[in-house]
């Protein structure tokens, strides 16, 4: 196995061009002539052998490790095979040539007198928090319920009012629909629909292990997703998988009130068309906040939403652009974008997706039913030396507070009540 030559040249420059045998001073390298300029003296010698046959071969170390630099030291001709020599073997030991080798290096690099391309000023280590854009599910449905359905397509069901505020999503799977609704209820969202004393009823952790069933998990979780978009007026791009906002009106720009990072409230533009900064004419394209969201399974029990912010465009504020002629727009805004400026971006998204309170709510009608996360961002412990000062911004606004409200729908959370006993409430018309 021949050496690499990157161990080659750590050697051959680690050795200063000098035969590391103590009191030699050999050059290893020679003028020659006009065919063949420059003449190599030197050799690599091994320390333990390449072969578990040769000098000092017996030894633990594997094939790759015998023909790396550390087992390496580069000598003149002479005392290469001097080290070698079978009457030389017991002076000349793995300790001993190890040890000549460092003494050589340190030698080269003292009378050398290089500059270290190691800086000695080395910041300080800092204890920081490392904020992800990772949301904590707290609660999920406990379970899952489906039934024969008569509709062939999903856009033939249209589920009954509801309870107020209550989101209906649901799938078709296997001539079954399946949703988080209690469907042996006969006054379910779809008993139209469906076969209620046909239901069957699993419990949601049984689905997760199943990969099958888990994929059927999932997208119920994102019709849900599409429920709460669409409660906040977004809008869906179907074909890159994310939520964005749209105008209001034809030309009009748009902003939306936000808590951000260290403040209060402010307003955040949501939907607006760049302007050039030499002349302040308008761009011939619109730019709209847009965010991809995603439900991952990351342990036994553990789920969490990933919050992705993004940038969509469009010609019109509407008309969206073929990604092969916006590609460097988006690329370019992305590029500017620091660690404090991402975390704004998760902020804003976090926050207006939990209308500012400390969860986002997913009501499917039952306390132990509905779907809870937190808006807290997942956050870990670091020791590293931070970053620079200049991008080094405070970040206050961690934790929302509950008021009234919220603190009541919290409580109301975790009452014992029995899931088979749960109904519905006060029915009103919903959007879908």
């Amino acid at each position: 196995m021949a050496v690499p030559v990157a161990q080659q040249r750590k050697l051959t420059q680690r050795s200063g061009n000098i035969c590391a045998f103590p009191e030699c001073g050999l050059l290893l390298t020679a003028q020659g002539t006009p065919e063949d300029p420059v003449v190599v003296l030197g050799e690599m010698a091994h320390i333990v052998a390449e072969s578990p046959n040769g000098p000092r071969g017996d030894s633990p170390l594997t094939p790759e490790e015998r023909n790396r630099y550390e087992n390496l030291i580069l000598l003149c001709n002479q005392h290469h095979q001097l080290i070698d020599s079978e009457g030389a073997l017991a002076k000349y030991t793995v300790e001993r040539l190890h040890a000549m080798k460092e003494a050589h290096e340190q030698r080269i690099e003292r009378r050398l007198g290089g500059r270290s391309n190691v800086s000695s000023d080395l910041p300080p280590m800092v204890n920081d928090t490392v904020y992800s854009n990772v949301l904590p599910v707290t609660q999920m449905p406990r379970y899952i319920y489906g039934a024969p359905c008569s509709a062939r397509r999903e856009n033939e069901v249209r589920p009954a009012a509801t309870s107020a505020g209550m989101m209906t999503p649901f799938i078709l799977r296997e001539g079954r629909l399946w949703a988080f609704q209690d469907l042996r209820d006969t006054s379910n969202p779809f008993a139209d629909v469906v076969a209620c004393t046909e239901t069957e009823r699993f419990s949601t952790k049984e689905w997760w292990t199943d990969p099958d069933r888990l994929g059927w998990y999932v997208a119920l979780l994102n019709r849900s997703l599409n429920k709460l978009t669409g409660r906040l007026g977004l809008r869906l791009d179907h074909d890159h998988h994310r939520y964005y906002f749209e105008p209001e009106a034809a030309g009009v720009e748009r902003s939306v009130p936000y808590r951000p990072l260290n403040a209060s409230r402010a307003t955040r533009s949501v939907v607006w068309q760049p302007k050039k900064r030499a002349t302040g004419e308008a761009r011939n394209y619109w730019l709209h906040r847009a965010v991809s969201l995603r439900f991952f399974l990351i342990g036994d029990n553990q789920w969490c939403l990933s919050v992705r912010p993004e940038l969509r465009v469009t010609s019109d504020g509407f008309e969206s652009i073929q990604a092969k002629y916006i590609g460097r727009q988006v690329t370019r805004k992305k590029s500017r974008l620091f660690n404090h400026d991402l975390l704004g971006e998760v902020q804003f998204w976090r926050d207006f997706l939990g209308r500012s309170t400390p969860r986002i709510f997913f009501p499917f009608g039952t306390d132990r039913q509905n779907l809870i996360v937190s808006t807290s961002l997942s956050s870990g412990q670091v020791r590293w030396p931070g970053i620079p000062a200049e991008h080094d911004m405070p970040f206050k606004n961690v934790e929302y507070v509950d008021d009234l409200f919220t603190w009541a729908e919290a409580e109301g959370l975790s009452e014992d009540d029995d899931p088979a006993d749960e109904g519905d409430e006060d029915a009103e018309e919903m959007l879908r």
